[in-house]
């Protein structure tokens, strides 16, 4: 068991398993080791059988192999299911893992050792050839709540959601939100009692409506809001898709792993979020900043002051305009495409990858066009103009405001729009 205990340290410190779930997890298939043991010393204290021989000789030891015993060839081995699951949860990704409910996992062995151990084999060995379901381990059943919503002009929407997506449009007539609830349970009974005790949860105060869900484990709820009003919305996410669409109010959403697609919006908006691409369309804000570790940011048709960063990821802005215009990436391309001239401020700046800029005729701006591994380049014709291989400067118009372009690794392009 050393070695496991190693093993699922690994993980730990990989970001796979968190500190209290492994600990549960040792615990438990420790207990169920202890009593396979029990159950094997209990078997050796029996009376020989018949067809033994008469001396109590065993029978023969099962066949090896140059690579040792067949991995679960026997039932009688406590550990081998104990190790397929370690295997295959190293093999497995980050985000995978963390699906599992490890703590249904633990209680699962220490009901049923045996049993649980079994399921957990051939359930990750599912998982193992690429049959990426995590629902395979316990029973599931479904539900469907609907509330209606008290939600007046001015108030603020919020919504907390664990596990499943989130998605917010208008309705003519009233304000409701449907739950389509999935629980997962050790068994049939334990989903069963698990979803009759599901409540979602619906506050009211002067000032905001907040949607949230139950302190249960192995619950996935895709949330479906309609609203009459017109609110400002916050939506926090820790696993799922969010989707806002024509709500003619500010945004602010923070999501841990998750698409988020935004459309029809008017304010502020904010995205805060860890993995998962971001699409803001069709929208006309004041300010609008997004940040994002893993996936790509895609801007259309967009107005309003942007500040817009991905740690990996490309960056795409078409057919928008703003006063103030910030755009960085670490590990990625940016391609942008305004359709007002340029007279604010205009940075753009890429750590590792290529930037394609292309604005209207009649911007009134210095400019500056520049890569520290790579090729400057721009077709525009700029009074003052000086060039290198890797950097123009130059001015258009009286040169009010200011276009900073900038790689340390890539290409980048500053050109004309192409109006037609």
């Amino acid at each position: 068991m050393k070695e496991e205990i190693k093993r699922i340290n690994k993980l730990v410190a990989d970001g796979k398993l968190s500190p209290e779930d492994a600990a549960d997890l040792i615990d438990a298939f420790y207990n169920s080791e202890r009593q396979e043991s029990a159950h094997g010393e209990a078997s050796q204290t029996m009376p020989p059988q018949s067809g033994t021989g008469g001396n109590g000789a065993s029978d023969p030891a099962e066949p090896t192999g140059p690579s040792g015993p067949k991995e679960y060839a026997s039932e009688s081995k406590p550990r081998d299911p104990f190790r397929a699951i370690i295997d295959t949860a190293e093999r497995l990704g980050k985000e995978f893992t963390e699906n599992v409910d490890w703590k249904g996992v633990s209680d699962s062995a220490r009901t049923n050792a045996k049993k649980g151990l079994e399921t957990l084999k051939s359930g990750l060995e599912e998982v193992s050839k690429g049959k990426f379901n995590m629902n395979w381990l316990f029973s599931t059943t479904t539900r469907e709540v609907r509330l209606p919503l008290v939600l007046a002009e001015g108030q603020l929407l919020k919504i907390e959601n664990g596990s499943g997506h989130v998605t917010v449009v208008p309705d003519a007539v009233e304000s409701y939100v449907i739950a389509h609830v999935k629980v997962r349970g050790a068994n049939q009974d334990d989903a069963k009692a698990k979803a009759d005790r599901y409540t979602l949860v619906v506050e009211n105060s002067d000032h905001a409506v907040e949607i949230k869900q139950p302190h249960e484990t192995g619950l996935d709820v895709d949330l479906e809001v309609f609203v009459a009003a017109t609110p400002a919305i916050e939506v926090k996410s820790e696993a799922g898709n969010v989707t806002i669409k024509d709500t003619k109010n500010s945004c602010r959403i923070t999501s841990t792993d998750g698409r988020i697609d935004l459309s029809g919006l008017e304010g502020p908006i904010e995205v805060q979020a860890y993995s998962g691409e971001v699409y803001l369309s069709n929208s006309n804000s004041t300010n609008v900043l997004i940040e994002n570790k893993a996936g790509d940011i895609s801007l259309e048709k967009v107005t309003g002051n942007m500040n817009v960063r991905s740690a990996s990821g490309n960056i795409s802005i078409r057919g928008s305009s703003g006063k103030s215009v910030a755009v960085e990436a670490v590990s990625g391309d940016i391609s942008i495409d305004l359709v007002e001239p340029v007279s604010g401020s205009m940075s753009v700046r890429t750590v590792n990858g290529n930037a394609w800029i292309s604005i209207p005729d009649g911007s009134d701006a210095r400019v500056a066009v520049t890569t520290l591994r790579g090729m400057a380049e721009t077709s525009i014709e700029l009074q003052d103009r000086a060039q290198n291989d890797q950097r123009i400067t130059g001015r258009l118009g009286d040169g009010n405001g200011t276009i900073d372009i900038s790689a340390v690794t890539g290409n980048v392009s500053l050109n004309l729009r192409n109006s037609a």
